[in-house]
C-alpha cells in the first residue's frame, strides 16, 4: 500500500484517566485559512527489537511481542495560539500569559491521522489511543529579500497504552483501511458520535453549503 497525502488530522483532550474530558470539543486540523495545516506524519518506533533467550548453549527463544519506542511525528503549518500552548499544557495568567515551568504538564489527546490509498482512494486512518504532544522549540528569523514562506512547525507525539473496548489488552495504535475501518477506528478513539456533537472542526469554504 502507497499512502497518499495527508488530508486532516483530529484530536480531542483527554483526562489522566485516558477518558475524554468533560466539554472537550474534537478539533480538526485541515487547512482553512488561520486554523492550521497538516503537513506531514511519521510513526516511529512500531517494531520491537526481539532479543534472544539462550538455553542449552544455544538461542532457544526470540522473544520478539509487543513494540518499540512508538513516537509520531507531526509537522503542522499555522496551528492557532490557543491551541498550540494548550497542547503543550502551559498555563495562563489572568492577564492571558502562557507560563513554561516545573510543573508544566501536557494534556493527553485521543488522534486521528487520515490519508488515503494512492491506488484505490480509500481513506487510510492511523489512530493513537492516548499520546501527549511536546513542542521542542520556539524560532524567529530575520526578514530578507526573498518572499515569506511559512514552515510547518515540529511536534512528537509519544503515545502511551489504553484499554480499549472489546480488546483484551491495552493498544497504543489502530490502523484502518476503507470506510468502514475508518468509521470503527473514529469510534474507538472518540467514542459514538451524533450529528449534533460539538466540535471545533475547521470547515473549508468550499464545503459549506
Amino acid at each position: 500500500m502507497i499512502t497518499y497525502g495527508f488530508s486532516r488530522m483530529t484530536i480531542l483532550k483527554l483526562t489522566n484517566d485516558l477518558v475524554p474530558e468533560v466539554g472537550a470539543e474534537k478539533v480538526v486540523i485541515e487547512g482553512a485559512s488561520g486554523k492550521g495545516a497538516t503537513s506531514s506524519f511519521d510513526l516511529t518506533g512500531l517494531a520491537k527489537t526481539p532479543s534472544k533467550v539462550f538455553g542449552s548453549n544455544i538461542a532457544y527463544f526470540l522473544a520478539r511481542k509487543g513494540y518499540g519506542d512508538v513516537a509520531a511525528n507531526f509537522g503542522i503549518l499555522d496551528v492557532p495560539y490557543e491551541l498550540d500552548h494548550e497542547m503543550a499544557g502551559h498555563q495562563q495568567t489572568a492577564g492571558g500569559v502562557r507560563l513554561l515551568g516545573k510543573d508544566t504538564e501536557p494534556p493527553h489527546y485521543a488522534i486521528l491521522v487520515e490519508s488515503e490509498d494512492y491506488e484505490s482512494g480509500d481513506k487510510v486512518g492511523f489512530g493513537i489511543f492516548a499520546g501527549t504532544f511536546g513542542r521542542g522549540a520556539y524560532a524567529v528569523n530575520t526578514i530578507g529579500d526573498d518572499d515569506f514562506t511559512p514552515e510547518a512547525d515540529d511536534y512528537v507525539c509519544t503515545p502511551i497504552a489504553k484499554e480499549i473496548d472489546g480488546v483484551e489488552a491495552p493498544q497504543i495504535v489502530g490502523f484502518a483501511l476503507g470506510d468502514k475501518e475508518f468509521t470503527e477506528l473514529n469510534t474507538l478513539l472518540f467514542g459514538k458520535s451524533t450529528d449534533s456533537e460539538p466540535t471545533r472542526a475547521n470547515v473549508r469554504a468550499t464545503d459549506k453549503k
